[in-house]
């Protein structure tokens, strides 16, 4: 078990691009005697796995890491650490070899960060031709180039992606409770951090979506026209069969389809560019299905809400809104 965990640490590591604090870390840790037997166990396992052919670049490269090792010794007060380093000198070869093709193979990719405000959209398109629109309040990384045996990027907020098919690459998008694996196809990803509710819709393709939880993960497989929905409340998973109204929010629509009260209030905020200030406890967890299809201003979509949803007023200065529950406090 313990094994494979750090097989999987070193893999990731070797095989993406990482902020230089993150690899400085990561060196430190690998040259200590924690584990030792394991980390090169992976490292050779690695190393025979990638196949990379070194050449003048890669030397250069291992001629860095060498004084980089040499400087992290030299801190060290104790002979334990430097009695190990002596004795795994056959492995620290490869190991040094991994770490000097890995740097001369990414040495020229950066990560990428985009990020919308309230009441703005973006479009990006990636190296491999993949163009993912973001909805409001939302955030996406990726790298600048794709090297590695998958296409990996992490979302914070809703987009839209239209994948560009590469059966040798698979794409993945992480969020904090999905991992949606496909290799060309279009989707949806709603994950808000704020929201109760995390979603994956499939409009063509195939995904394969992994609910991770904090307890067990698990995977289904989504057809057209599905979308997966994780309550982070309760941990529940629906699949349920769907339009193609999920991204209407890319033509400027509000599309509800049992959303609770939180949510909602969640998504006008992102859409408007304003603050909502009310008690969370003072609404249950009663789902809404509510449509606004014709770019309604804030006024009529809060009065709407409070029709649809009832007991409540509002009130508005600038851009803050506060609601506030008839016979209870706000």
């Amino acid at each position: 078990m313990k094994d494979n965990y750090i097989y999987q640490i070193l893999k990731q590591f070797f095989l993406n691009p990482y902020p230089p604090e993150i690899e400085d870390k990561v060196q430190k840790w690998i040259i200590k005697d924690k584990w030792a037997a394991e980390k090169n166990n992976a490292m050779s396992a690695i190393w025979r796995e990638m196949e990379i052919a070194p050449n003048n670049n890669t030397y250069k490269a291992l001629d860095r890491v060498k004084n980089k090792i040499k400087q992290i010794e030299s801190q060290k007060k104790h002979l334990r650490i430097r009695r190990v380093i002596l004795r795994s000198a056959a492995v620290i070869i490869p190991i040094l070899l991994i770490l000097g093709s890995y740097f001369y193979l990414n040495q020229d990719v950066q990560m990428i960060e985009v990020v919308t405000a309230g009441n703005q959209q973006k479009q990006c398109t990636l190296a491999d031709g993949t163009t993912i629109v973001l909805n409001s309040c939302t955030k996406i990384t990726y790298p600048s180039k794709f090297k590695d045996t998958i296409r990996m990027v992490t979302l914070e907020g809703e987009a839209y992606f239209s994948v560009t098919s590469d059966a040798a690459k698979p794409f993945i998008v992480k969020t904090n409770n999905l991992s949606v694996r496909v290799i060309g196809t279009k989707f949806n990803i709603s994950a808000y951090p704020r929201n109760d509710r995390a979603i994956a819709t499939l409009n063509s393709g195939k995904i394969l979506v992994d609910i991770q939880s904090g307890k067990r993960d698990s995977k289904y497989i989504l057809k057209p026209n599905q979308e997966i929905v994780f309550n982070k409340i309760d941990k529940s998973v629906l699949i349920n069969t769907v339009t193609g109204e999920n991204s209407s929010w890319i033509d400027g629509s509000l599309v509800f389809h049992d959303a609770t009260f939180n949510d909602i209030v969640n998504t006008i905020e992102h859409r408007y560019g304003v603050t909502i200030n009310y008690s969370k406890q003072a609404f249950k967890n009663t789902p809404y299905t509510i449509k606004f299809i014709h770019n309604e201003n804030l006024g009529d979509v809060l009065n709407v809400l409070q029709d649809v949803v009832g007991g409540f007023e509002y009130k508005k200065e600038n851009s803050t809104i506060t609601i506030i529950k008839k016979g209870g406090n706000k």
